[in-house]
């Protein structure tokens, strides 16, 4: 049975490797997965969560500091991922005031 599931994709493996540290953190079931070919990635991969925590999820990452790419709903069967919407993409002007690119 298709399960439906939230992507988090991230500018750089930094971001990715900090977003596991602070969701599992918390306590939230959250874990780094090969981004999947139907999406583009400035890094390889992406977190994936069940979309009852993602709300609280982002909220944990942006007070982390965590710079996020893009926020994407898929279906997952048998191992497969399908994106059904890309819910938001964040731009460089959304990220956390006082950080600057490439540092």
């Amino acid at each position: 049975m298709p399960e439906e599931l939230v992507l988090l994709t991230f500018p750089s493996t930094h971001y990715a490797l900090k977003a596991e540290k602070t969701v599992q953190g918390a306590g939230l079931q959250g874990r780094l997965i090969p981004m999947p070919r139907e999406l583009s990635s400035l890094c390889g991969l992406a977190l994936e969560l069940e979309p009852e925590i993602s709300v609280h999820a982002l909220a944990l990452l942006q007070a982390a500091g965590v710079r996020l790419e893009k926020k994407v709903k898929v279906l997952k069967d048998r191992g497969r991922i399908r994106v059904i919407e890309a819910i938001e993409k964040y731009e460089a002007g959304d990220l956390r005031e006082g950080e600057e690119s490439g540092s």
